[in-house]
């Protein structure tokens, strides 16, 4: 079989994919590896086999992007995710769009590569794959770090996780393991007081405080100098074609301003936000980093978060309120004024980013959220949660999703009139959790980065193609 690979410049994933990659050469399958940027190329190639086949989506285009030729299939703007970075506008997205569709069109013509896999569909590169993968009936696995320390999401098509939802309806209390019913009760129990943080949120750490920021930019610059040095020799060259570099290049030149400006936030935006108090007539709404694929993408028609939390605090009856709580990650990241405008609002309250969010779900009487993982949380805990996005945790029962606002009103005011009941949530719970790991994949992306990696890339490959759901 056909693996192809689509290599950016992921840090975290990248050297996971690389060490995969070498796995298929070994097991004499082919491997086709696409990357998407020079950068990427100058950084990652170096991660994948010598004798896998490597195509440049830079060179690739450089030498045969018709200008005169605009072909979008039927793809939408909906598949569109750019970066704030970028200075974009009509004629660029179309360009970019039409430069990847040409691209892509190629590479499956030609190719024919039997399974794709990379990161979930986020950004445009990663899109249009997707939207070609669909069109030939190709599948698609979109891998990222799960809930769980040593295993994988593996997303399968339109980014939801219906595998989940059969699994959960499948089990039934004597029909898992002992040992599953156990380690499901601790991880609900760690999950819920934060005792066990999956690899992406320690990610997130460094942006807790100043200094923290400031080594996390001037390590991210470090990291990329010698390849942007690379890239600026032969720019001219590749950046009508090469819009991830691009975008790397602003993100390094605008960092310090960013740092300083975000140093200048924090210090004065501390004052905004409340503390909690003992109130219990109130929804809690975790506020979403941005620019992200968890809003552009998996909640498309609600990302403008300003606009959606009027609405939502429109739904809901008199005389409660909506809590907003900020994203640690987003702390500083925001205008002031993005933050008066909510304050303008009657019944919305700003509480710190610092709150104990165990207890704010406990305090409240559910949670609204696009795509957040607090839903999860509130699920878990035993309180209603009113998703506006695609969530892969949609099949617990307590989660309703909302398919307008005035359906998110009709369900809230339903519940607070009739209160949910769904019986047993221990065992609700126990049911979620084993559905859930049960449909991950074996694979710990964090090992890959270290010198002693744990992971056994042949049964990861045997796990993925049973997963893919061919016989390979």
């Amino acid at each position: 079989m056909k693996w192809l690979f689509l290599v950016n410049d992921n840090s975290y994933l990248m050297g996971f994919l690389g060490r995969l990659a070498h796995q298929t050469v070994k097991e004499q399958d082919s491997c086709l590896v696409v990357i998407n940027s020079k950068i990427a190329e100058y950084e990652k190639k170096k991660l994948f086999p010598d004798k896998a086949k490597f195509i440049s989506k830079v060179d690739w285009l450089v030498e045969n992007y018709h200008e005169d030729t605009k072909e979008f299939g039927d793809l939408s703007w909906r598949e569109i995710f750019l970066y704030e970075i970028l200075d974009v506008n009509y004629n660029y997205s179309l360009r970019l769009v039409s430069q990847l569709y040409q691209f892509f069109g190629f590479i499956f013509a030609e190719e024919k590569p039997d399974l794709v896999i990379s990161e979930p569909p986020g950004g445009l590169f990663h899109q249009i794959a997707y939207y070609f993968c669909k069109k030939n009936s190709i599948p698609y696995l979109g891998l990222g770090s799960s809930k769980f320390s040593d295993r994988l999401d593996v997303y399968d098509k339109d980014f939801t996780c219906a595998k989940y939802e059969k699994t959960f309806n499948s089990l039934k209390d004597n029909s898992f393991l002992a040992e599953e019913e156990e380690f499901a009760k601790n991880f609900t129990e760690n999950f819920i007081s934060h005792r066990f943080l999956p690899p992406y949120m320690g990610l997130a750490k460094v942006h807790f405080s100043q200094i923290e920021v400031i080594r996390h930019f001037l390590r991210r610059i470090k990291e990329a100098g010698p390849s942007l040095f690379r890239y600026l020799k032969k720019r001219n060259h590749f950046k009508d074609f090469d819009y991830e570099s691009e975008a790397i290049l602003k993100c390094a030149i605008r960092a310090p301003w960013k740092t300083e400006k975000r140093k200048f936030n924090i210090f004065f935006q501390n004052r905004i936000f409340r503390n909690l108090n003992n109130d219990k007539d109130f929804f809690l709404f975790p506020l979403h980093f941005q620019p992200e694929a968890s809003t552009s993408v998996y909640a498309t028609y609600y990302c403008d978060q300003l606009n959606t939390i009027k609405n939502i605090s429109l739904t809901l009856p008199l005389p409660y309120k909506l809590y907003l709580k900020e994203h640690p990650v987003a702390v500083g990241t925001r205008p002031r004024s993005f933050y008066k405008k909510l304050e303008e609002i009657p019944n919305v309250v700003l509480i710190s980013p610092y709150e104990d969010t165990e207890k704010l779900i406990r305090n409240s009487l559910g949670v609204v959220t696009l795509t957040s993982t607090i839903g999860m949380e509130a699920a878990l805990i035993g309180k209603p949660v009113y998703v506006l996005g695609s969530v892969f945790y949609s099949y617990h029962p307590l989660c309703k999703i909302a398919e307008s606002f005035k359906d998110l009103k009709e369900k809230i005011q339903n519940d607070l009139i009739n209160k949910p009941d769904i019986g047993d949530l221990e065992s609700i719970n126990n049911r979620f959790i084993i559905s859930y790991y049960r449909n991950t994949a074996e694979g710990d992306t964090q090992s890959a980065l270290t010198e002693n990696d744990t992971n056994d890339y042949r049964l990861i490959l045997k796990d993925l193609k049973k997963m893919a759901g061919k016989n390979f």
